[in-house]
C-alpha cells in the first residue's frame, strides 16, 4: 500500500483510538469515513457505517435523511414524523478492497450484493448493519411523499488503494452497476464512482485541512473594529467569481462543509424563495439587479486579510452562516452567471467564539429554525466549554476531551475525533447520567432535545456535570474501541452504563441536583476516578456490565424504554446495598 495512504489510515486509527484491528478492516473504515463524509457533514464513528465480515459484498452503508445519519428503524420513524415534505434522502453504498487492482470479479460481486439488498428480501448472508439499514430503507419507501423528488438518491463507491485507469472491461462493469440500480426504480439519481488512491487521498485532505480562498472584490466598505470583531466589510462581489472562489471544490462540486455553521440547510430548488432567486438569475433583464433584489450573504472567518489597492481578500476557515439558499442557488445556476451578476457579501473576522455565536444567532433568528440548533449558543454552553478548557489544563493530555459548541469549530486543530463532543453528544451524555434518561439518549438523537430540552444547559446547572458525563462516555468508548472487558458488546447500552457508573462510583443512590452546592464535589469524585492512573474506573464499568447481564440482555426496543432503565436502577441499588452489607460485615470481623 502507498506509504502516504498507509500513514493516513494510521492517523484515522489513532484519531478514533482503534486497537487490534487488522489492516484490511482499517482500510474499510478509512474508505467509509472518507466517502460518507462527502454526504454527511456531522461527526460520526466510521464503525457505525461499516458492515460486519458477513457483509454480502457491501463494506459500508449509510442512509442520510434531512442531513442526519439514520442508523435504526426507530430513528427513521422519528425523522419522518416531521411536518417537512421535502426531506433530502441519500443512500451511500461502499465496497473497499485494500489491494491495488480493480477486478471485474470483485466489481461483479459488489453488483450482486447491491441487487440482493435492493430486492428488499435478501437471500445472501447479511450482517447487523445491513439488516438494520434495510429496515430503515423500507421506512423511507413508505414515506416517499415526504422525500425530495419523491425518491431518494443512491451514491455507490468502489474503493481500492490502487489507480483507476478506466479499462474498457472495468468501466463497463461499473456502467452495469449503474444500470441495474437505476432499473430498480427506487432512486431519483444514481451515481457510481470508482475511487482509487489519488481520489482517496484527496477526500481525506479535504476532510482534515482548513479551507482557504482568495476573492476579488468589486468594491467594499470597511466597518469600525468592534469587541471580538477586529475587522468586517460589506462588499460587492461578482456572483460567478464568488461561486468559483468560495463554493466549488477541485471536482466542481459544491463545498457543503462551508455551510456547517449555517443552522438552516438548503431547502431545495422547489422552495418558493429559491425559485424566485433562480428566476431572477435566469432572466436576462433582471440578473443585473440581483445585488439589490437579494438580501445578501454573511460569512464569518477567524482570519481575513484584505489588500486594499488590489481589492483582493484572503479568507481562511470561512463559514457561510447566512445565505445558504442564495449561495446554493447561485451554484445550481452558475451557467447563467456573467459579469452583470453581482451579490452583496458581508465578511466578518471573528477569532472569538462568543462573538461568532452571537452573529450566527442574530443572522438566523428571523427564520423558523429548530431550537436545538441554538443550544450551543446558550450562555451556559459557553461556560461548559470553558470548564472543559480549564479541566484540560489541569490534567494529563491523555485525559483531554473537548466540547465543540459550533460544528466544525475544531476542524484542522489536530484533536482526536474520539475526544471531541458536539452539542448533541454532550446533551445525550448529560441526560443519560444526570437526568436519568439513558433510554432517551439511546433513541433518535434529535429526540433528546424534545424530551429533555427544558432541562439542558440551564443557567443554574453546574458545568462539572456536563464534563463528568462526557468524560465517562469517552473512557468507556475507549474500552469499546480497544475491545477491552468485552465493552464492544455493550455499545448500545453505553448510555445506561454511564448512568450506573456514577452511582457505583459513589456507592450511593443519592445524587445532588445539578444546581445544588454539592454538585461540584459530587462530580469531582467521578472525574478523579476516571482520571486515576490506577484505572479503577475499568472495574466499575465492568460491574455495570455484569449487572446488565444479571437482568438478561435487553432487546433494542427495551433499551429505548424507561421500564428497562427503572429495572436497571433497582439492580444497581441492590448491588450497592449488598456492598454496604459486605463492608459492614468485614469491619465487624
Amino acid at each position: 500500500m502507498h506509504i502516504i495512504l498507509k500513514n493516513h489510515i494510521s492517523e484515522l486509527a489513532e484519531d478514533f483510538q482503534y486497537d487490534g484491528i487488522k489492516d484490511s478492516k482499517l482500510f474499510e473504515l478509512f474508505s467509509n469515513y472518507c466517502v460518507i463524509s462527502k454526504h454527511f457533514f456531522g461527526r460520526f464513528d466510521p464503525k457505525s457505517v461499516t458492515t460486519d465480515e458477513d457483509d454480502a459484498s457491501i463494506d459500508g452503508l449509510a442512509i442520510i435523511v434531512d442531513g442526519d445519519l439514520i442508523t435504526t428503524e426507530d430513528d427513521a420513524i422519528e425523522v419522518f414524523k416531521t411536518h417537512k415534505t421535502n426531506l433530502a434522502v441519500d443512500l451511500v453504498f461502499v465496497q473497499s478492497k485494500s489491494g491495488e487492482s480493480f477486478t471485474k470479479e470483485d466489481i461483479n460481486n459488489f453488483k450482486v450484493g447491491l441487487e440482493d439488498f435492493l430486492s428488499l428480501d435478501p437471500v445472501l448472508p447479511n450482517g447487523k448493519l445491513n439488516t438494520e439499514l434495510l429496515a430503515v430503507f423500507n421506512i423511507v419507501l413508505k414515506n416517499l411523499k415526504k422525500v425530495r423528488n419523491r425518491r431518494p438518491n443512491a451514491y455507490i463507491y468502489y474503493c481500492t488503494s490502487g489507480t483507476y485507469k478506466a479499462e474498457r472491461e472495468i468501466k463497463a462493469s461499473f456502467e452495469i452497476i449503474n444500470r441495474c440500480v437505476k432499473e430498480s426504480e427506487f432512486f431519483h439519481a444514481v451515481s457510481v464512482t470508482a475511487v482509487g488512491r489519488s481520489e482517496m487521498l484527496k477526500y481525506y485532505v479535504n476532510l482534515t485541512e482548513k479551507n482557504e480562498a482568495k476573492l476579488k472584490l468589486i468594491d467594499f466598505f470597511g466597518m469600525p473594529a468592534m469587541p471580538g470583531i477586529p475587522q468586517s466589510y460589506v462588499a460587492l462581489v461578482n456572483a460567478k467569481e464568488f461561486v468559483n472562489s468560495l463554493l466549488i471544490d477541485e471536482d466542481n462540486n459544491l463545498k457543503h462543509y462551508v455551510f456547517e455553521e449555517n443552522v438552516r440547510s438548503f431547502l431545495g430548488a422547489e422552495n418558493e424563495v429559491n425559485q424566485d432567486i433562480q428566476k431572477t438569475l435566469q432572466d436576462v433583464n433582471k440578473k443585473s439587479l440581483f445585488s439589490v433584489l437579494n438580501n445578501g450573504i454573511t460569512i464569518v472567518a477567524p482570519e481575513l486579510t484584505l489588500t486594499p489597492n488590489t481589492k483582493e481578500l484572503n479568507i481562511t476557515n470561512y463559514q457561510i452562516i447566512n445565505g445558504c439558499q442564495t449561495s446554493t442557488t447561485l451554484f445550481e445556476n452558475k451557467s447563467f452567471l456573467d459579469e452583470s451578476s453581482n451579490v452583496v457579501v458581508k465578511f466578518i473576522e471573528s477569532p472569538d467564539n462568543e462573538s461568532s455565536s452571537d452573529i450566527i444567532a442574530a443572522t438566523n433568528s428571523q427564520s423558523n429554525i429548530p431550537q436545538e440548533s441554538f443550544f450551543g449558543l446558550k450562555n451556559k454552553a459557553k461556560l461548559v466549554q470553558k470548564y472543559f478548557q480549564v479541566q484540560n489544563q489541569s490534567c494529563p493530555a491523555e485525559n483531554n476531551i473537548y466540547f465543540e459548541r459550533r460544528q466544525g469549530e475544531f476542524k484542522g486543530v489536530g484533536y482526536q475525533s474520539s475526544r471531541i463532543f458536539d452539542v448533541r453528544e454532550i446533551a445525550r451524555c448529560y441526560a443519560a447520567m444526570f437526568l436519568n434518561t439513558p433510554h432517551n439518549s439511546a433513541r433518535y438523537v434529535k429526540t433528546i432535545f424534545s424530551a429533555n430540552g427544558d432541562n439542558l444547559f440551564k443557567e443554574e446547572d453546574h458545568e462539572a456535570y456536563y464534563y463528568a458525563s462526557a468524560l465517562a462516555l469517552y473512557k468507556y468508548q475507549a474500552l469499546i474501541n480497544g475491545r477491552k472487558i468485552d465493552a464492544q458488546n455493550y455499545v448500545k447500552l453505553r448510555w445506561h452504563i454511564i448512568q450506573g457508573f456514577k452511582l457505583l462510583c459513589h456507592n450511593s443512590m443519592d445524587v445532588p441536583l445539578a444546581g445544588s452546592k454539592k454538585a461540584e464535589k459530587y462530580a469531582s469524585k467521578i472525574i478523579d476516578v476516571l482520571n486515576s492512573e490506577k484505572r479503577s474506573y475499568v472495574n466499575i464499568f465492568e460491574k455495570c456490565q455484569h449487572i446488565i447481564d444479571s437482568l438478561g440482555f435487553p432487546t433494542d426496543d427495551e433499551i429505548k424504554r424507561g421500564k428497562f432503565t427503572q429495572e436497571l436502577m433497582i439492580a444497581v441499588e441492590n448491588e450497592i446495598n449488598r456492598k454496604k452489607t459486605r463492608d459492614l460485615e468485614s469491619s465487624v470481623v
